[in-house]
Protein backbone atom coordinates (compact mmCIF):
# COMPACT_ATOMS: atom_id res chain seq x y z
CA UNK A 1 0.00 0.00 0.00
CA UNK A 2 2.55 2.44 -1.04
CA UNK A 3 1.18 5.70 -2.67
CA UNK A 4 2.87 6.95 -5.86
CA UNK A 5 6.32 8.18 -4.72
CA UNK A 6 7.45 5.37 -2.31
CA UNK A 7 5.17 6.83 0.52
CA UNK A 8 3.08 5.09 2.80
CA UNK A 9 -0.41 5.90 2.34
CA UNK A 10 -1.82 8.79 5.08
CA UNK A 11 -5.07 7.30 5.19
CA UNK A 12 -3.50 3.58 6.22
CA UNK A 13 -0.87 5.59 8.57
CA UNK A 14 -3.63 7.65 10.26
CA UNK A 15 -6.18 4.30 10.48
CA UNK A 16 -3.22 2.41 12.16
CA UNK A 17 -2.54 5.62 14.46
CA UNK A 18 -5.94 5.62 15.12
CA UNK A 19 -5.94 1.76 16.03
CA UNK A 20 -3.02 2.12 18.69
CA UNK A 21 -4.03 5.40 20.11
CA UNK A 22 -7.58 3.01 20.49
CA UNK A 23 -5.28 0.47 22.51
CA UNK A 24 -3.35 2.61 24.57
CA UNK A 25 0.13 2.13 23.19
CA UNK A 26 0.69 5.58 21.59
CA UNK A 27 -0.66 8.77 21.82
CA UNK A 28 -1.37 10.34 18.81
CA UNK A 29 -2.51 13.98 17.64
CA UNK A 30 -4.53 13.84 14.53
CA UNK A 31 -3.98 17.44 13.88
CA UNK A 32 -0.16 17.50 13.67
CA UNK A 33 0.62 13.51 13.26
CA UNK A 34 2.70 13.37 16.45
CA UNK A 35 3.54 10.51 17.97
CA UNK A 36 4.28 9.27 21.49
CA UNK A 37 4.80 6.22 23.05
CA UNK A 38 3.22 5.40 26.53
CA UNK A 39 4.18 2.84 29.02
CA UNK A 40 2.03 0.25 27.95
CA UNK A 41 2.80 0.90 24.34
CA UNK A 42 6.56 0.06 25.05
CA UNK A 43 5.63 -3.33 27.05
CA UNK A 44 3.65 -4.25 24.30
CA UNK A 45 6.64 -4.05 21.68
CA UNK A 46 9.09 -5.41 24.23
CA UNK A 47 6.92 -8.77 25.03
CA UNK A 48 5.42 -8.72 21.13
CA UNK A 49 2.19 -8.43 22.39
CA UNK A 50 -0.91 -7.92 19.81
CA UNK A 51 -2.07 -4.14 19.98
CA UNK A 52 -5.85 -5.91 20.41
CA UNK A 53 -4.38 -8.28 23.51
CA UNK A 54 -3.16 -5.10 24.86
CA UNK A 55 -6.59 -3.51 24.37
CA UNK A 56 -8.15 -6.48 26.42
CA UNK A 57 -5.70 -6.25 29.08
CA UNK A 58 -6.59 -2.59 29.83
CA UNK A 59 -9.85 -3.13 29.52
CA UNK A 60 -10.49 -6.26 32.14
CA UNK A 61 -7.31 -5.36 34.12
CA UNK A 62 -8.07 -3.69 37.77
CA UNK A 63 -6.04 -3.65 40.77
CA UNK A 64 -7.93 -6.34 42.79
CA UNK A 65 -7.60 -9.16 40.25
CA UNK A 66 -8.28 -12.35 41.85
CA UNK A 67 -5.91 -15.81 40.42
CA UNK A 68 -8.87 -16.81 38.79
CA UNK A 69 -9.62 -13.66 36.88
CA UNK A 70 -5.39 -13.51 35.78
CA UNK A 71 -5.59 -17.21 34.07
CA UNK A 72 -9.10 -15.67 32.56
CA UNK A 73 -7.13 -12.75 31.39
CA UNK A 74 -4.35 -14.43 30.02
CA UNK A 75 -6.53 -17.32 28.36
CA UNK A 76 -8.09 -14.02 26.24
CA UNK A 77 -5.32 -12.98 25.19
CA UNK A 78 -5.45 -12.67 21.31
CA UNK A 79 -1.93 -14.59 20.58
CA UNK A 80 -4.78 -17.43 21.15
CA UNK A 81 -7.48 -16.61 19.00
CA UNK A 82 -6.71 -19.27 16.20
CA UNK A 83 -6.98 -22.09 19.52
CA UNK A 84 -10.30 -23.78 18.59
CA UNK A 85 -12.24 -26.81 20.33
CA UNK A 86 -12.10 -29.45 18.76
CA UNK A 87 -14.93 -32.27 18.79
CA UNK A 88 -12.63 -34.79 19.71
CA UNK A 89 -11.30 -32.65 22.45
CA UNK A 90 -14.33 -32.06 24.12
CA UNK A 91 -14.90 -35.35 26.38
CA UNK A 92 -10.70 -35.25 27.52
CA UNK A 93 -11.16 -31.40 28.11
CA UNK A 94 -14.34 -31.71 30.60
CA UNK A 95 -12.21 -34.59 32.18
CA UNK A 96 -9.80 -31.94 32.42
CA UNK A 97 -11.81 -29.14 33.45
CA UNK A 98 -12.49 -30.88 36.61
CA UNK A 99 -8.66 -31.89 37.84
CA UNK A 100 -7.24 -28.18 37.19
CA UNK A 101 -7.43 -26.88 40.73
CA UNK A 102 -8.29 -23.35 40.18
CA UNK A 103 -11.97 -22.78 38.78
CA UNK A 104 -13.13 -21.95 35.21
CA UNK A 105 -16.19 -20.11 34.70
CA UNK A 106 -16.59 -20.63 30.51
CA UNK A 107 -17.93 -23.92 29.45
CA UNK A 108 -15.30 -26.60 27.76
CA UNK A 109 -17.17 -25.18 24.38
CA UNK A 110 -14.98 -21.90 24.84
CA UNK A 111 -11.71 -21.31 23.61
CA UNK A 112 -10.51 -19.44 26.26
CA UNK A 113 -11.43 -21.88 28.97
CA UNK A 114 -9.45 -24.55 26.58
CA UNK A 115 -6.21 -22.52 27.05
CA UNK A 116 -7.14 -21.60 30.54
CA UNK A 117 -7.30 -25.62 31.32
CA UNK A 118 -3.88 -26.21 29.14
CA UNK A 119 -2.33 -23.83 31.38
CA UNK A 120 -2.97 -25.23 34.10
CA UNK A 121 -2.76 -28.63 33.43
CA UNK A 122 0.84 -27.77 31.87
CA UNK A 123 1.68 -25.69 35.80
CA UNK A 124 0.16 -29.33 37.82
CA UNK A 125 1.74 -31.66 35.08
CA UNK A 126 -1.40 -33.62 33.96
CA UNK A 127 -0.63 -35.69 30.92
CA UNK A 128 -2.88 -35.41 28.01
CA UNK A 129 -4.03 -38.15 25.87
CA UNK A 130 -5.03 -36.58 22.54
CA UNK A 131 -2.66 -35.71 20.26
CA UNK A 132 -4.33 -31.70 19.38
CA UNK A 133 -4.81 -31.37 22.50
CA UNK A 134 -0.60 -31.49 23.25
CA UNK A 135 -0.23 -29.37 20.02
CA UNK A 136 -2.06 -26.83 21.65
CA UNK A 137 -0.49 -26.88 25.18
CA UNK A 138 2.82 -26.37 23.70
CA UNK A 139 1.45 -23.52 22.02
CA UNK A 140 -0.07 -22.01 24.67
CA UNK A 141 3.02 -22.72 27.16
CA UNK A 142 5.40 -21.55 24.67
CA UNK A 143 3.32 -18.05 24.98
CA UNK A 144 2.74 -18.24 28.90
CA UNK A 145 5.50 -17.07 30.07
CA UNK A 146 6.15 -13.38 27.43
CA UNK A 147 2.17 -13.11 28.46
CA UNK A 148 2.34 -13.24 31.77
CA UNK A 149 5.43 -11.45 31.93
CA UNK A 150 3.93 -8.30 30.05
CA UNK A 151 0.87 -8.11 32.10
CA UNK A 152 3.66 -7.99 35.02
CA UNK A 153 5.18 -5.14 33.65
CA UNK A 154 1.62 -3.47 32.94
CA UNK A 155 0.99 -3.66 36.33
CA UNK A 156 4.34 -2.42 37.83
CA UNK A 157 3.09 0.89 35.13
CA UNK A 158 0.76 1.19 36.92
CA UNK A 159 1.87 1.02 40.21
CA UNK A 160 -0.59 -1.82 41.17
CA UNK A 161 2.10 -3.79 43.14
CA UNK A 162 -0.41 -6.48 44.93
CA UNK A 163 -1.35 -6.95 41.32
CA UNK A 164 2.29 -7.14 39.65
CA UNK A 165 3.36 -9.78 42.58
CA UNK A 166 0.69 -12.24 41.93
CA UNK A 167 1.77 -11.99 38.35
CA UNK A 168 5.00 -12.72 39.32
CA UNK A 169 4.03 -15.76 40.98
CA UNK A 170 1.75 -16.69 38.28
CA UNK A 171 5.01 -16.70 36.18
CA UNK A 172 7.29 -18.30 38.32
CA UNK A 173 4.84 -20.84 38.83
CA UNK A 174 4.35 -21.14 34.81
CA UNK A 175 8.33 -21.65 34.39
CA UNK A 176 8.63 -23.89 37.28
CA UNK A 177 5.70 -26.02 36.18
CA UNK A 178 4.79 -25.93 40.24
CA UNK A 179 2.04 -24.63 42.16
CA UNK A 180 3.18 -21.90 44.89
CA UNK A 181 1.73 -24.21 47.45
CA UNK A 182 3.59 -27.05 46.65
CA UNK A 183 7.09 -25.16 46.94
CA UNK A 184 9.10 -26.74 49.69
CA UNK A 185 10.29 -23.60 51.12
Amino acid sequence: MVGGGGHPDPNLVHAAAQLLHKSGLVRYDRRTGAFQSTPVGRVASHFYISHSSMATFNDYMKPSMSDIELFRLFALSQEFKNVVVRQEEKQELAKLLERVPVPIKESVEEPSAKVNMLLQAYISRLRLDGFALACDMVYVTQSAGRILRALQQVCLTRGWAALAGRCLRLCKMADHRMWSSQCPL
